[in-house]
């Protein structure tokens, strides 16, 4: 419990992309959470904000027919903007004091936004969840240590085994929104605006219904984004050492080793290393020049 002076507002942000399936059910979970958070008067008020992220299917004809029966705002992006921008949509329209982002399948334990709220108000600090065991292939845990690793060695500051699962203010929030850069990963961005923060672990779910549009491959391609964008001076820097490395070795290979057939490897190498470098190139270009997160087609 928490004294009338400390009661905040509270908006819990939603983002889906074709969950007709699973978002009814999601709905459900969260508004009894929330009701009973209420009820103990650990917030003042609520609001729930849910972004249909482009769907295909008829996730938004779902959200209409419960907007009937519970109160919340939906945020219709154009198309699909992606898997952060969904988060971005909603934390942009959320107006009350604290701001929670949870995903529509229930994968982080809802009975923890409770525990994010007291830890919150004890601390007065931002709310991290964090995952002690998920259940996942063994490839993809693997992978994922594999880039918390890397990321630490490049030193760029991100929580390990945090999802998108947190609870910041509405200050933090409005200052992440002052200078946006072209390319933005919550995960790492929201940490510019925190000196520091507690974390809530949790146990992620297995999703029930429906299914994920988050796989190996995307998650992969996204991770691979993050550390082209805020790693790219030196990335840029080692690829373009080894490259021109490798092709100094094939020419001298050729002139030096010729009994031992090691420059058609070199050279091998050494084209890979260049079509490396130039994708590398292209994309960090292409990350740099995005125009726009979301655009809101409309507002229900």
């Amino acid at each position: 419990m928490t004294n009338k002076e400390k009661i905040k507002s509270l908006s819990l942000v939603i983002p889906c992309n074709n969950e007709q399936d699973a978002i009814r059910i999601s709905l459900k979970v969260y508004f009894d959470i929330l009701k009973d958070i209420l009820k103990d008067k650990l917030i003042s008020k609520f609001e729930v904000i849910v972004v249909n992220n482009g769907s295909t299917d008829k996730t938004l004809d779902v959200l209409l027919d419960e907007k009937k029966s519970n109160f919340f705002k939906i945020i219709n992006l154009k198309s699909n903007y992606g898997y952060t921008s969904s988060y971005l949509a909603g934390m942009y329209h959320a107006q009350n004091e604290m701001i929670i982002t949870v995903s529509a399948d229930l994968h982080e334990d809802p009975d923890k936004i409770k525990d994010m709220i007291k830890a919150h108000y004890s601390t007065n600090k931002p709310i991290m969840g964090c995952y002690k065991k998920r259940h996942e292939t063994f490839l993809k845990n693997f992978f994922s240590n594999e880039y918390y690793r890397f990321m630490k060695i490049i030193k760029i500051p991100i929580i390990k085994n945090h999802a998108d699962f947190r609870l910041i203010t509405k200050e933090i929030n409005n200052r992440f929104f002052n200078d946006l850069s072209s390319f933005v990963f919550i995960r790492i961005r929201i940490l510019d605006f925190i000196d520091s923060y507690e974390k809530i672990f949790y146990v992620g779910n297995d999703r029930k219904i429906g299914s994920t549009k988050f796989n190996f491959i995307s998650s992969s391609l996204l991770a691979l984004d993050t550390i082209l964008f805020y790693a790219k001076s030196f990335l840029k820097r080692i690829i373009f050492t080894l490259t021109v490395s490798f092709w100094l070795l094939f020419l001298l290979s050729i002139f030096l080793v010729s009994k031992i057939k090691v420059f058609p490897i070199l050279f091998i190498i050494s084209v890979m290393l260049t079509l490396f470098y130039f994708y590398i190139h292209i994309r960090i270009k292409s990350l740099e020049n995005i125009n726009e997160h979301f655009e809101v087609k409309e507002i229900f």
